[in-house]
């Protein structure tokens, strides 16, 4: 099969990783770059002759390819890919890929309807320090994880609630290196500011192991850690320094994680799929569980006002 002929949906920030990694892929002989479709049309210009698109558009109805990958901002990702399936034959889309479950189901019921591949962004599930911990999860029995994921967002992130923006890589982690399909929310705790939460703690239960997530848009800090409690030990991986420290009984050594950027690494794994293989990666069904945990932390959430009073949301 020849290069996929692909459509970037979205020219901001992120957008431009994406075109900056498509554009390493078809060095590679595996995409053709089609359009970049965008609501500023000068943007989507720019972006297309900085990395070797055939064109530019101001709409995804004006673009053609067989594969589009969405990266838009956060409410507009459910309206694009819902667009972008009814035109493609494979649609990759960032995460949390819609504001709702409800939403998620709609795009995976349309996907799976016209036969399209379908793929979330769960980016952190190709991190090469997360592939690391899960093959040292193999055999061990887990009772309880601790996700942290800290740093400043840039202030036109801070009107997304850090609970969509943040905190669903790691709720998808925990499906994924437990191997679980199901959880439970335990407790949860949002910190607003500007009307928005910019802070989050929650917990869960999956299938009957304890999953504590943190997540934190204010601190000048990036911190993306997971800590393991297993019957033999303790497991501590940093995904910024790609450093793991397991510590069994009185004895303690450290892993060095090495791989592919996890950003190609997903963008191959999509393109892959999009040429047949079998390739694992999160789709729109994990997606919609990664939603449903997200709608019901919200639910049961107790707020923290700006002002610091507690209560009940």
């Amino acid at each position: 099969m020849g290069p996929v002929r692909t459509v970037l949906v979205g020219a901001g920030k992120w957008g431009e990783n994406v075109a900056r990694t498509l554009r390493d892929l078809k060095a590679e002989g595996l995409v053709e770059l089609s359009y970049v479709v965008d609501v500023n049309l000068s943007r989507a210009l720019e972006l297309s002759r900085t990395y070797g698109f055939r064109a530019a558009a101001g709409s995804i109805g004006e673009a053609s390819g067989e594969a589009f990958v969405i990266a838009t901002s956060i409410d507009a990702l459910y309206s694009s890919a819902l667009e972008a399936i009814d035109r493609a034959a494979c649609v990759f889309v960032e995460k949390p890929v819609a504001t709702s479950p409800a939403e998620a189901a709609e795009l995976l019921v349309r996907a799976e309807a016209r036969g399209v591949v379908h793929q979330a962004g769960y980016l952190s599930r190709f991190d090469p320090t997360v592939v690391e911990l899960g093959r040292l999860l193999l055999g061990r029995r887990v009772y309880a994880m601790r996700f942290r994921r800290l740093s400043r967002r840039p202030p036109h992130m801070r009107s997304y609630p850090v609970t969509l923006d943040l905190m669903p890589h790691d709720i998808d982690l925990a499906f994924f290196l437990l191997g679980r399909r199901e959880a439970r929310i335990t407790f949860s705790l949002l910190a607003v500011d500007g009307g928005v939460p910019q802070r989050a703690v929650a917990g869960a239960t999956y299938d009957g192991v304890d999953v504590v997530f943190e997540a934190d848009g204010m601190l000048p800090v990036k911190i993306r850690e997971v800590d393991v409690l297993a019957e033999d030990g303790m497991i501590r991986a940093d995904l910024v320094s790609r450093v793991i420290e397991v510590v069994a009984g009185s004895h303690g050594s450290q892993v060095s994680a090495s791989g592919e950027e996890p950003l190609k690494a997903e963008l191959r794994a999509f393109v892959e799929r999009c040429r047949g293989a079998e390739t694992a990666a999160p789709d729109l069904r994990d997606a919609v569980e990664v939603l449903k945990v997200v709608e019901e932390l919200s639910r049961r959430a107790v707020v923290l006002r700006e002002h610091g009073e507690l209560r009940a949301s």
